[in-house]
């Protein structure tokens, strides 16, 4: 689908910059058929001489000369920097955005034209290939743009399709969703620290543990809760961990972070809208 289209990374940021280097990394694009735009212009001759792309300073020249526009820009810049692109955004392109909180519609509403938009909600293990990117359609986007979409997210990752009033929660569960676990891990090895591991150690006993727990699961059928139960024995060390943070009402607290982070995305949404 992506074959002599021109990718246009606006806003080519850790982001921006993983889903380029993905799409060259993988083979799926040629290195010219990407051109990225920042405001940082060491930023852009870095990623010009990594990955030998083609960068601007002009965002009117990205869009421009790109087929597939990615959006790659805070929600709170977004409507200032495409209100200064938009007459150049036209029907035959396609506008991939990954700000969180913002709808297809609004995206649309910015443009005069019937532009097809797509939006993501990739998460930061996008860095590493393995992110998930969830993404709907707008009323424009066809099973062509989806597909196109499709081609560029499964290059730092896995990509699912999902109706758009669960954008939001999306976000708060598996956009956000790495932040709560490194919480748990920068805790976890604070503890270790405590009971006398050097840090190094520690960390190296706490990542490895995620890794091997997530790879675990990844190539289960078995669920969370029945691996869980499956490591805990009555009266054992497991146990007792569980129990102390089942006193603490720990699902609770991760709930109601969710919750949290899936509110500021409705709000960052509104705030736009408005």
């Amino acid at each position: 689908m992506l074959k002599g289209k021109t990718i246009g990374i606006l806003g080519a940021g850790n982001m921006g910059e993983a889903l380029l280097g993905g799409l060259v990394k993988a083979c799926i694009i040629e290195p010219d058929q990407v051109i990225a735009s920042r405001r940082n212009i060491d930023a852009l001759e870095r990623l010009k001489r990594v990955y030998g792309i083609r960068v601007t300073g002009d965002n009117r020249e990205l869009v421009t000369k790109a087929d597939v526009i990615v959006v790659a820009l805070k929600p709170q810049v977004l409507p200032e920097v495409l209100d200064d692109v938009a007459s150049q955004i036209t029907h035959d392109k396609l506008v991939i955005s990954i700000a969180a909180g913002i709808s297809t519609g609004m995206l649309e509403a910015m443009f005069a034209d019937h532009v097809p938009v797509v939006r993501v909600m990739p998460n930061v293990p996008a860095l590493s290939g393995e992110g998930i990117s969830p993404y709907c359609l707008g009323q424009y986007a066809r099973e062509a743009h989806a597909l196109m979409a499709n081609e560029v997210f499964s290059a730092v990752g896995v990509t699912v399709m999902v109706d758009e009033d669960l954008m939001d929660p999306v976000t708060a569960l598996s956009g956000t969703g790495p932040a709560y676990v490194f919480y748990l891990m920068e805790a976890m090895v604070e503890a270790g620290v405590e009971m006398g591991f050097p840090p190094i150690v520690a960390r190296a006993l706490v990542r490895q543990t995620f890794y091997g727990a997530s790879k675990l699961l990844s190539e289960e059928l078995r669920t969370p809760a029945q691996l869980r139960r499956m490591v805990t024995s009555p009266g054992g060390t497991t146990h007792a961990a569980i129990t102390t943070l089942q006193s603490h009402d720990f699902v609770k607290i991760v709930k109601n972070a969710v919750f949290a982070a899936n509110q500021r995305a409705h709000e960052l949404g509104k705030g736009n809208r408005s």
